[in-house]
């Protein structure tokens, strides 16, 4: 029996589906699952509202919300998981599943799933960036967390060719469009073939209130024009 450690949001629009997801999957019923929650923030919120009304879409959000699961739903379906406030044991290993804190490091390896590439889609909001800087494509990438954010060993990785239409919220649900991503990526935990880049680009951080305004009014305006 493995001893894991989920850090992740209390959100359970996406965060918690995909833990749900890993908890269900018989491969894992024999682990014993710890969950440390965190929360988002007021203000985040409001941002990703506004990213969703300028690139789409709230009625899909609200939709979605009609199907959320709580952290209470998941604790009375799965026996092999329990709440925890911070860290308990030397655990096997972490798992950061859409968690919005940077991690400590541990004495354990915690690896992290990651909406997009290492390469030159690090740090957060993704869903907004890809508008402007108009990616074709976004990796989910399966990672080792390291001291600097969102680097280290890549375990494993899946392109996905965004369709030309593709709405923000497509884009924050797309590792719930596959499932099959997060049984595969912990399968390769103990696997010696990874990669890793000797490059990265700028991350991206959660923007001000007034960058992500006048952001958006720029790419509005170069669509126009």
């Amino acid at each position: 029996m493995k001893n894991v450690v989920i850090y992740t949001t209390n959100d359970g629009i996406a965060s918690l589906k995909l833990v749900d997801s890993i908890l269900s999957d018989k491969k894992f019923k024999s682990y014993q699952f710890d969950i440390i929650l965190n929360n988002i923030s007021f203000f985040k919120k409001i941002k990703m509202l506004i990213v969703f009304l300028f690139f789409g879409s709230i009625f899909e959000l609200f939709k979605r919300y009609k199907n959320k699961i709580s952290i209470e739903d998941i604790l009375l379906k799965h026996e092999n998981c329990k709440l925890v406030k911070d860290v308990e044991k030397n655990y096997d290993f972490g798992l950061n599943v859409y968690g919005n804190k940077k991690l400590k490091l541990q004495k354990f390896k915690i690896y992290n799933f990651h909406l997009g590439s290492l390469k030159n889609q690090r740090g957060s909001f993704i869903c907004f960036y890809k508008y402007i800087y108009d990616w074709e494509y976004i990796d989910l990438s399966f990672h080792e967390i390291s001291e600097k954010f969102d680097v280290g060993k890549i375990f494993n990785k899946r392109t996905i060719k965004l369709s030309k239409k593709v709405k923000a919220i497509d884009i924050l649900f797309l590792y719930l469009d596959h499932l099959d991503f997060l049984t595969e990526s912990i399968e390769k935990i103990e696997n010696d073939n990874f990669i890793q880049y000797k490059e990265y680009e700028k991350i991206n951080l959660v923007p001000s209130f007034k960058k992500l305004i006048m952001l958006t009014i720029k790419y509005y305006f170069r669509k126009i024009f």
